[in-house]
Formats: structure tokens, sequence, C-alpha cells
């Protein structure tokens, strides 16, 4: 297994786990090895191509997670629009200043 095809799957897992703050780390470190492959003219078309694998999976992961997110935040709207709220118990204890 290649440098790079070990740090895509890391990239992959974290992506998977939501963990967004591994994800931009790991990608930081990626594209700077990539953009120091281009200013050597060492970066194959397979690199760059593995790249864009990488980011057209990981976008669609991402969409696919905001749509499930902004699913529950509607179910969660209209709850709290149609189902009526418990009454919060009043406190036993008043304070004046």
């Amino acid at each position: 297994m290649t440098m790079s095809i070990s740090q895509t799957e890391e990239m992959r897992k974290s992506v998977a786990a939501g963990d967004w703050a591994a994800v931009l780390r790991l990608w930081d470190d990626y594209a700077a090895r990539i953009l120091d492959e281009i200013s050597q003219r060492a970066c194959s078309t397979a690199r760059l191509a593995e790249a864009r694998e990488f980011l057209d999976w990981a976008r669609r992961v991402a969409l696919c997670a905001r749509a499930q997110t902004q699913q529950r935040l509607n179910a969660i709207h209209a709850a709290r629009e149609y189902c009526p709220q418990p009454e919060r118990p009043r406190s036993a204890v008043r304070i004046s200043l």
C-alpha cells in the first residue's frame, strides 16, 4: 500500500466517522504533498485522479450527512409546532431582589 493510498484511506475513515477536524488536518497534509510534487514536476495523473476521486466521494458523503441532519432539524421543528409542549413545573423557590 502506497503512502497516498493509506492517506486517502485514513481520510475516508475520518469522513465516514464525521470527524471533520481530522479530515481537514489530513487533507491539508495530503494537498501539501501534491503541491510539492507539482512544483517538482513529479505529480502523476494517477495521483491527481486519486485526489479527485476522493473529493468526489467525500462531497457525496458530506451532502448525505447534511441532508440527514436537515431532516432531523425539520422533524424537531414540526414536533415543536404540532405537539403540545409539557408545562414546566413551577419553582417552589422565589427570589426577590
